[in-house]
């Protein structure tokens, strides 16, 4: 395989990994300035609900914009506007001009193009993947070891850095990454539509919506992955800080168990991307759902240190697959005209559902305790595996792409075949 074919490829996993870290460094150093800015935590939770918010608008209607102005376009738009807002924050802070309210349009501009310039860029993989030789599970698994990667490294760097540079120039760096990020992608990127329009209101996310919904293989499994993801945002950002602090227990060692699940989340990636082919969709599946339940019941026991990363390692080596296998068969069963939309739906239903499960498992916390809290996550988790072992996304249709339905065919005019990578 010539280096030719594999550098267009790598260019745009460079630009993803820049995305991403930038986003992780400033997930630390954003709320870290504004409370320094503000000095109010009302104001903080006020610029991180207004981000989610703002993050949420863009993945509905990033994936359109993707489909119809094209790949390269928002890619680059999305970085320097993205890295434009976020230099505006220590920017206007340098010269005392920065109100809190500035403070937080900033952040929503940077946070609303965030998901439209990640549409730009994940749905161009599988064309990518394909030139270099990869399958559609390869390059969807390698995607997710980048995102881990960043996940676990952004805050390591971001505490670094503000600890040398400050939380302002930090936010400069983020700035850098974006713009960084746009540059790549719109060199790497097919700059025209994937598409022909007939119709302006493609421009919704109602097609990528209809489609989902009319999937009979995607629709199940996003149903009960986005299931899965609510249990696992629940436990990690509810129930395990509360279980934690009834104990009196340091909160150094729940940062030391969620470090430990993302290493172990890295290996079960890479186990997925070595030999996941060989193996079913709904049998690593299953073993995912377990695993995240039987984690949840050792955990309420609350064991030592040792124990503890060991089982954080142990929760995100089975757990791992989730992801990969998701967006494999979304490439796969998704055509080339809708998959920016797609994408952008699965990103927002996915970040509109977990604060509303977030509220309901901290009001239950609240009722019965975190202890409860955690058993009963456990059985969702267990009640999850079941399904997944008897839905029809477990059969081997997964590989295959899937036809336009009729009432979709009217809005797009499709172009060329779809690709049959192994699943």
């Amino acid at each position: 395989m010539s280096e030719r074919r594999y550098s267009p490829l790598a260019t745009l996993f460079a630009a993803t990994f820049l995305f991403r870290i930038g986003n992780a460094v400033a997930a630390l150093a954003l709320p870290w300035f504004v409370l320094s800015h503000t000095k109010s935590a009302a104001w903080a939770g006020a610029t991180a609900a207004s981000s989610v918010i703002a993050t949420i608008i863009g993945a509905w209607v990033g994936g359109g914009l993707v489909d119809r102005f094209g790949r390269a376009p928002v890619a680059l738009i999305s970085g320097v506007v993205g890295g434009v807002a976020m230099a505006s924050i220590p920017l206007l802070d340098a010269v005392g001009a920065l109100s809190n309210t500035g403070l937080i349009a900033c952040v929503v501009l940077g946070a609303a193009f965030d998901a439209p310039g990640m549409a730009a860029q994940d749905s161009e993989l599988p064309k990518l993947g394909h030139v270099a030789g990869l399958s559609v599970e390869r390059v969807s698994s390698l995607k997710a070891v980048i995102g881990n990667v960043a996940i676990l490294g952004g805050p390591a760097l971001g505490g670094a850095a503000i600890g040398l540079l400050g939380a302002a120039p930090t936010l400069g760096l983020t700035a850098f990454c974006s713009v960084l990020a746009g540059l790549l992608g719109a060199w790497v990127l097919p700059a025209r539509a994937a598409r022909t329009m007939t119709t302006t209101a493609t421009l919704s996310m109602r097609a990528g919506v209809a489609f989902l919904w009319s999937e009979p293989l995607l629709r199940p499994l996003f149903g009960i992955v986005m299931i899965f993801v609510g249990i696992v945002g629940a436990n990690g950002s509810v129930i395990m800080p509360a279980l934690f602090v009834d104990a009196g227990r340091q909160v150094a060692e729940l940062g030391l168990f969620s470090s430990m699940m993302g290493a172990g989340g890295l290996l079960g990636i890479a186990i997925h991307a070595s030999v996941g082919a060989r193996i079913s969709a709904q049998n690593w599946l299953a073993v995912a759902f377990c695993g995240s339940a039987v984690g949840s019941l050792l955990l309420s026991q609350l064991p030592g240190v040792p124990v503890l990363m060991l089982l954080g390692a142990l929760v995100g080596l089975l757990t791992g697959s989730v992801s990969p296998i998701l967006n494999a068969a979304i490439y796969n069963r998704t055509p080339p005209e809708l998959l920016g939309r797609v994408l952008g739906t699965v990103s927002a239903v996915m970040l509109s559902a977990s604060p509303m499960v977030m509220l309901a498992a901290g009001a239950f916390v609240d009722l019965a305790g975190p202890l409860p809290g955690l058993v009963v996550s456990a059985v969702f988790a267990g009640l999850v595996a079941l399904l997944s072992l008897r839905l029809q996304f477990a059969t081997r249709n997964l590989r295959a792409p899937a036809p336009t339905p009729s009432h979709l065919r009217t809005t797009v005019a499709i172009k060329g075949s779809f690709r049959g990578a192994e699943f």
